[in-house]
């Protein structure tokens, strides 16, 4: 029995909606991190130098970010229908 037949049909709606603004929250935080992990790591954002250590800090988080996002995409596809 998958997750979609336990939830009740009136919740549905509302975690599909719920799954989709993690989707979008997700995938923007994820790629505005990732870019900026990469900038920071080749020192190309010109304001202070930062550590290779707190650059890839950065570009994991957009990752776990961008995971996330897919995660809630997933969820939302579930949903849905």
């Amino acid at each position: 029995m998958s997750v979609t037949n336990r939830v009740p049909d009136a919740a549905k709606g509302p975690l599909g909606v719920a799954s989709l603004g993690v989707m979008i929250v997700g995938l923007v935080l994820g790629y505005i991190f990732m870019m900026l992990g990469v900038t920071l790591y080749f020192n190309l954002n010109g304001i202070q130098e930062i550590s290779s250590i707190e650059s890839l800090i950065v570009l994991a988080t957009g990752v776990v970010c961008f995971v996330a996002g897919y995660a809630g995409w997933r969820g939302f596809m579930g949903f849905a229908y």
